[in-house]
């Protein structure tokens, strides 16, 4: 991109060390499994190296220092894009008819850029935190005994898969490590295969996004068609691009897109991620912030050059209305469901897919301007379209450290509430199976009880709601108002615009009717009043990511939306600090245009005030007499119990109407899917059945049926007398004879 205001050329020494990145948790996978066939019931490797998950924590810290290493010279530099490092794969040639072949080489190589580099600490840092929060959930739970060695190498290899597509230098390789992605996440969706609800969660996510994946490989193959390949360096070279059919460019992105939406559980690929649930919650972690969902997002965003193509110039425009339009409706959508769950994990899954679906309104947004705007050569159009496609970037990193601190704060609650149920029914096994520790039934006046978890769920739900300064607020204000401005020059944008700014609103109300139901109000049972702290290890990536997500300010300050997507920018390179927190806050706060001003203040009015009202109003209240909890929760609940007195209401009416049954049944979607299943699907597979029972397997049983009615013929002729054979023989023999004097 130009317009930068750095000139330094990055040329890393780490660089080179790029590959064991990929490499350490790759090898890890077969160290871990084999050690745990060998040593299972150890002592040593179960209390020591917690079966498996001190290795994989050595191999993903190496992996993150490396990372650390390699990012810090991304950081203030002008970056030296193009293959940092490669080898040759595989050579072989495509035949060109007759005696022609064209020789052609597939090679590996690392691929970095400030999108590469944001990716990689996200993966890298969240995989690490995920690490230490696994061996605190996952080791000290007696059900998953001895069989978390195969936990831990899975996990390692998933991490592999995500670092390894993140820094693949072509979109062949993305596709591979995609591919691992989406077998391990089978293999971690599953990990309880022994409960048929967990298999069948497991079937469904792999299915569901292999449906995507045909379509992002019928993608690849056009692109190869066009290009000749799939490396980044042919493909996003502009001088190809203005060679290629822009509406045979457009099918291609649009057939990768479609693998996008799968993976990253867009509308109407989504109904997989809800019951990957079933899942531990380190593997929810791992999906829903580090890996999988990203994988969609980086799919988009890697489209980028084809948008901002001079020659591709307002020819791309419908695609990018679609993927904003996706996003719009998956946004909404998955917030109207949250609203009605109860299960902790599942509030959490379905802010994933709305939270996503704003991601993909921002790129969309992003992509339209890039491909409208004459931002190569107009220094404003430039910014805009930076400051755009940085939105969407950002975002992406906001909710990936908030919502990998969620999932991990829901696993902290979840561990403790079975635990508390299981210490005081240790007897009833019964109830046991019956008890649904997830459930926010289960739950309330957790705060004093489970600080450091309720703080970071606190902080969290800030930063998903977009509360003013916390997190996601720098880059979700960033998506409406841009999201608005193409509306105002294209009226089709006007849907996905609306559809982000109602989806404030609406995050508001469900991510603090979360928070209320499970640390406000008094317990709701015994087993809520007998909860107590989580272990260290469960607590410190908590504790970590709390401030990480607060320090979102910091990097807004340093100009995160313009470096992200432009290589050619350095942090703090227009101003210091403190001047770029001051130029965000009056950006954000004292818009000189009226229109953005008055969105900014809507956006806030829903996110901030009007949706933590109504969810106040209905859920929460003081703590149980006696109980304390720490100074920065008691404004919060004072309000929550100050709301919930004034202002409670009878929502019964709402709560059993025929939109709550709907969102309830999650809108009907996943049971019109198994109802096309049965109609279509089983119904092709019978008729194929009766096919090949009637037709094929008749054609082959009338084959054999009259091969052994002349075999029958043939055997009655065989008597084993010698007088029958020497006169079958003379017979042969005259009937020769006749047939040589014949044709002479």
């Amino acid at each position: 991109m130009s317009g930068s205001s750095s000139s330094e050329v990055v040329h890393s020494s780490m660089a080179e060390y790029a590959p064991l990145i990929i490499l350490l948790p790759m090898l890890a996978m077969p160290v871990i499994l084999f050690l745990g066939k060998v040593f299972n019931t150890n002592p040593t490797w179960k209390n020591t190296l917690k079966e498996g998950g001190i290795i994989a924590l050595v191999a993903m810290g190496a992996a993150l220092f490396i990372s650390l290493a390699i990012i810090k010279d991304y950081l203030g530099s002008f970056s030296n894009n193009g293959d940092i490092f490669s080898l040759t794969w595989l050579n072989t040639a495509i035949w060109e008819g007759g005696a022609s072949t064209t020789p052609i080489s597939f090679g590996f190589g690392i691929y970095i850029d400030h999108i590469t580099v944001m990716l990689l600490f996200v993966a890298a840092f969240l995989c690490f935190l995920i690490n230490i929060f696994a061996i605190g959930y996952m080791n000290t739970d007696p059900i998953n005994d001895n069989r978390n060695h195969r936990f831990y190498a899975e996990f390692v290899l998933f991490c592999a898969a995500m670092l390894g597509m993140v820094l693949s230098d072509s979109f062949l390789w993305l596709f591979i490590f995609w591919e691992i992605m989406g077998l391990c996440s089978y293999l971690l969706i599953g990990f309880y295969y022994e409960r048929p609800s967990a298999a069948s969660a497991a079937k469904k996510a792999f299915m569901t996004t292999r449906i995507g994946d045909v379509f992002l490989m019928i993608g690849l193959v056009m692109l190869w068609d066009l290009f000749g390949s799939l490396d980044y360096s042919i493909v996003f070279d502009p001088a190809n691009i203005a060679l290629v059919n822009p509406g045979s460019l457009q099918m291609a992105l649009g057939m990768m897109f479609i693998g996008a939406v799968g993976k990253s559980a867009q509308f109407p690929l989504h109904v997989w991620l809800p019951d990957a649930m079933e899942g531990p919650t380190p593997v929810s972690a791992l999906i829903h912030a580090a890996t999988m969902v990203n994988a969609g997002l980086y799919l988009v965003a890697r489209m980028f050059p084809f948008f901002g193509a001079e020659s591709m110039s307002g020819e791309l425009v419908d695609l990018a209305f679609i993927i904003a339009s996706i996003g719009g409706i998956t946004a909404v959508m998955a917030a109207g469901i949250a609203f009605v769950q109860d299960d902790l994990k599942k509030v959490l899954a379905y802010s994933t897919m709305s939270q996503l679906g704003y991601i993909f309104t921002g790129l969309g947004v992003a992509l339209w301007l890039a491909n409208s705007l004459d931002w190569h050569h107009d220094s404003a159009s430039h910014t805009i379209v930076v400051v755009a496609f940085g939105a969407a970037l950002f975002h992406l990193f906001n909710h990936a450290m908030a919502k990998g601190m969620l999932f991990m704060a829901s696993g902290s609650v979840i561990h403790e509430v079975h635990h508390a149920h299981h210490h005081l029914h240790h007897d009833d096994h019964g109830d046991d199976d019956e008890f649904d520790a997830q459930s926010m039934e289960n739950m309330g006046g957790l705060a004093s009880k489970m600080p450091i978890t309720a703080t970071a769920m606190l902080v969290g739900s800030a930063s998903i709601m977009g509360l003013p300064l916390i997190g996601g607020f720098w880059s979700k204000e960033g998506i409406i108002a841009n999201a608005w401005r193409v509306a105002l020059e294209d009226p089709r944008f006007l849907f996905p615009a609306a559809c982000v700014l109602l989806g404030a609103g609406m995050t508001g109300f469900y991510m603090t009717r979360m928070w209320v139901k499970t640390f406000a109000g008094k317990p709701n049972n015994e087993v809520a009043a007998h909860v107590g702290p989580t272990n260290s290890w469960i607590k410190t990536p908590l504790f970590i990511l709390t401030f990480v997500t607060l320090s979102s300010v910091l990097l807004a300050g340093m100009g995160f939306t313009h470096w992200a997507p432009d290589s050619e920018y350095s942090f703090l390179s227009d101003k210091d600090l403190v001047d770029g927190i001051m130029y965000e806050l009056g950006h954000a706060f004292a818009n000189h245009d009226a229109f953005y001003f008055i969105l900014t203040y809507v956006a806030i009015a829903l996110s901030a005030i009007v949706g933590p009202f109504m969810a106040m109003s209905l859920f929460g209240g003081k703590l149980e007499e006696g109980e304390d909890c720490k100074p920065w929760f008691k404004p919060v609940i004072a309000l929550n119990n100050w709301v919930y007195n004034k202002y409670n209401w009878d929502n019964s009416g709402i709560a059993t109407s025929g939109l709550a049954v709907a969102l309830q049944n999650r809108l009907y979607i996943d049971k019109y899917y198994d109802l096309a299943m049965v109609k279509i699907v089983a119904g092709f597979s019978n008729k194929a059945a009766e096919v090949d029972t009637k037709i094929i397997d008749g054609a082959v049983k009338q084959i054999e049926d009259k091969s052994q009615k002349i075999s029958t013929i043939v055997r009655s002729l065989t008597t084993g007398s010698a007088r029958d054979y020497i006169l079958w023989v003379a017979i042969g023999t005259l009937l020769i004879f006749f047939f040589i004097w014949g044709v002479a």
